[in-house]
């Protein structure tokens, strides 16, 4: 199944990242990218191929909605601990802040996810749409919150494919073979990501 082999790619990608961050060595650093990884490949790359309307392991709509905003809700959180973290450890060195296309797609995708969740709420909650006046029906709002999240998303894996060509990983012992696999197990995802978006959401009016 696409979904369940994605998850795999997903999965072993994350875990390499969770591995070369404590090992050999691990600093307060450390908690930057497993957090990021965690956040933004984990859960909302998952969260996102909850939605495939024949391989998801979800049967009910409700509770793919439901496990969906959580995990937004939990990898924004997450992310946002990650930017917490190496701001924190950027200024007690002194160091320019949002200096290398890393940290502005990681910044931006901290920015838009924010947008996401909130734009979200009149999707899920009827009243919200009773109260605020939205010039949309809910078949539009679905999907622009949808191309929206794609925007995300792949500002987000954006963001984890340039931290392989970081100070950091580029200290790091066979790292130029690493970035190969790296580089392709990203483009694999945002076009999996891509395809799941366009066909479980983009195409719902077609």
């Amino acid at each position: 199944a696409v979904v369940s082999t994605q998850s795999t790619g997903i999965l072993g990608l994350l875990g390499f990242i969770l591995i070369i961050s404590w090992i050999p060595t691990s600093s307060l650093f450390s908690w930057h990218p497993t957090l990021m990884a965690v956040g933004f490949l984990g859960l909302q790359c998952e969260s996102i191929l909850l939605f495939h309307p024949r391989f998801s392991p979800v049967s009910s709509h409700a509770l793919r909605v439901k496990l969906h905003q959580i995990c937004q809700i939990a990898g924004f959180l997450l992310g946002l601990g990650g930017m917490v973290i190496i701001y924190t450890l950027k200024e007690s060195a002194g160091k320019p802040h949002i200096s290398t296309w890393h940290a502005l797609f990681g910044l931006l995708t901290i920015i838009l996810t924010l947008i996401q969740l909130i734009g979200g709420l009149p999707i899920i909650y009827s009243r919200i749409r009773a109260v605020i006046p939205v010039n949309k029906s809910l078949s539009e709002l679905k999907r622009k919150h949808a191309q929206m999240g794609l925007v995300t998303i792949i500002c987000a894996l954006t963001a984890i494919g340039l931290a392989f060509y970081s100070n950091w990983f580029l200290k790091k012992e066979f790292h130029r073979i690493y970035q190969n696999v790296a580089f392709g197990a990203v483009t694999t995802i945002i076009g999996v990501i891509y395809a799941q978006v366009y066909h479980g959401r983009l195409a719902i009016e077609q």
